[in-house]
């Protein structure tokens, strides 16, 4: 009960310490004139659909920052964008694209990119953008005045709704957003302490990049022992309420880690911390949530009042009372609008919902019902084929068969038929699975897929079955290439001398 009692009243003299600090807010610059012009590479990263790409390079562009001290680079990876030709053809933009079977993701692409920029001379920083934000014309403005205060840093997130108002849901989503930025990050900022980086927007200077040399942003919680490794160096990522970048409410995301998580890091750090920043951060990932805090409260109180403790009861009760308070100053603090205090106090009822769907149970229910109901993208071909025991042929068909990008193939004999039992990218693997399959009854099958002389064409595709044939047969041009798909009538098929490993 002393561990709780602790831990709960260190959590209340943070909390009341972040309510005093923002009792006195910032005075807002009008004036964001700096006496030098900092050269800056703005990155925007697309993958996916990326429908709000145009919109964004074309608000970069048409910055009211000097055109000569910033350049845009857009990089598209796996991005699935119908006007990319039409951006390439732009002139102010470079642009990276990046083609694999899968997104490499945000980690490293820009580690890539910084690569490549790392002896550009005369570079300050890097503004890192996701392509679903959108931005005010004095955007790299205000970044070029702040990268006078901080190395790096965080613009305030918006949430918008496109087309018609919010839900109520998406109202009390957005209130906390708003509440946790002018108040928690805020007061942080102010305090000196870090904040955990957003990687779909941040600010870096070129120098500090280049001292950390690495990016490592595969999920949330590599964006904390990112935070961590900046905090090592001393360095704290500020969040400024005055820099803003708006995007659809379709794409909140908490980006809180899951409390398993958050201990674990805790504990691989809490004992080897550098220094008090590292420390505070580090301790203030185990932070309580309201629920934690209304219980911790209720529980000691209970106990102070039913059983002797060091403390008294009326001490636990005035601390509780206190806590509240710099709440309500808080509250106060972040300017919500009447409605929104409405909202903010709904949000509990929303966090509670949220775990529950989310305890391990429901959500594995949730997810058989959801995997159930999916309607699959399913692409069906049949084509008839040769099957040989190396004496006789025979007549079979094979049916190739994409079920949501992933390749299987059905072969039918007299009506019988046997399907593939593993999933592939590539639809040549699953041929591979079923022609190994039939090997084992001594027989095979005459597709080019299966003949030595098939070589096939990587395209990137990812159920190809497409090929040329390398056959050097008479009256064969030197050098000309025979396309090939699944076809049997050639009579100079060859079966692939396969090794087996097992």
């Amino acid at each position: 009960m002393t561990i709780l009692y602790i831990y709960i009243t260190l959590f209340t003299v943070y909390f009341i310490v972040l309510a005093l600090r923002s009792v006195k807010p910032s005075r807002k610059i009008r004036d964001k004139y700096t006496s030098k012009d900092s050269n800056i590479c703005v990155v925007v990263y697309a993958s996916g659909e990326a429908n709000t790409l145009d919109n964004l390079l074309k608000q970069l562009k048409h910055q009211d920052y000097p055109k000569q001290r910033y350049t845009i680079y857009a990089i598209l990876d796996k991005c699935k964008k119908s006007s990319d030709v039409t951006l390439k053809s732009d002139l102010d933009i470079n642009f990276i694209t990046i083609d694999n079977l899968e997104p490499i993701g945000k980690s490293q692409a820009y580690s890539i990119l910084a690569e490549k920029l790392a002896e550009t001379p005369n570079l300050d920083a890097y503004v890192f953008l996701d392509a679903k934000n959108y931005v005010d014309s004095d955007f790299l403005t205000n970044v070029n005045y702040y990268l006078s205060k901080y190395d790096v840093f965080m613009p305030m997130v918006n949430y918008i709704q496109e087309e018609k108002g919010f839900t109520p849901l998406e109202n009390i989503k957005s209130t906390f957003s708003r509440y946790c930025s002018k108040f928690i990050y805020t007061s942080r900022t102010r305090l000196g302490l870090a904040n955990l980086i957003n990687t779909d927007s941040f600010i870096i200077k070129k120098a500090l990049l280049d001292k950390i040399e690495s990016f490592e942003f595969q999920d949330k919680v590599a964006e904390i022992k990112y935070t961590v490794k900046l905090a090592n160096e001393g360095v704290h990522v500020a969040f400024i309420d005055d820099l803003k970048v708006y995007t659809s409410i379709v794409n909140y995301d908490s980006r809180i880690p899951s409390l398993s998580k958050r201990i674990n890091i805790f504990w691989n750090n809490v004992t080897h911390c550098p220094n008090f920043l590292t420390l505070e951060y580090v301790c203030s990932l185990i932070q309580p949530n309201w629920l934690v805090c209304l219980l911790a409260y209720a529980i000691l109180l209970h106990h102070a009042y039913a059983f002797p403790f060091w403390t008294s009861y009326t001490t636990i009760l005035i601390t509780f009372i206190i806590l509240a308070l710099a709440f309500c100053i808080s509250i106060m603090s972040t300017k919500l609008y009447a409605k929104e205090h409405l909202y903010l106090f709904a949000y509990p009822i929303y966090s509670v919902g949220h775990i529950i769907k989310n305890l391990p149970p429901i959500r594995g229910t949730r997810n058989l019902i959801k995997k159930a109901r999916r309607k699959h993208n399913i692409e069906k071909m049949v084509t008839n084929i040769i099957v040989t025991d190396g004496k006789k042929d025979f007549q079979c068909q094979l049916e190739l068969i994409s079920d949501d990008g992933l390749a299987k193939v059905k072969f039918i004999n007299r009506g019988k038929t046997y399907l593939t039992k593993n999933n592939h990218l590539r639809m040549v693997d699953a041929i591979r699975e079923l022609s190994d399959k039939l090997s084992d009854y001594g027989l095979s099958m005459k597709v080019c897929q299966c003949c030595k002389y098939f070589q096939p064409l990587i395209d990137g595709s990812t159920n190809m079955v497409k090929g040329c044939c390398n056959c050097k047969f008479q009256g064969r041009v030197e050098g000309d290439i025979i396309p090939t798909l699944v076809w049997n009538t050639c009579p100079k098929f060859e079966e692939q001398n396969v090794v087996k490993l097992f």
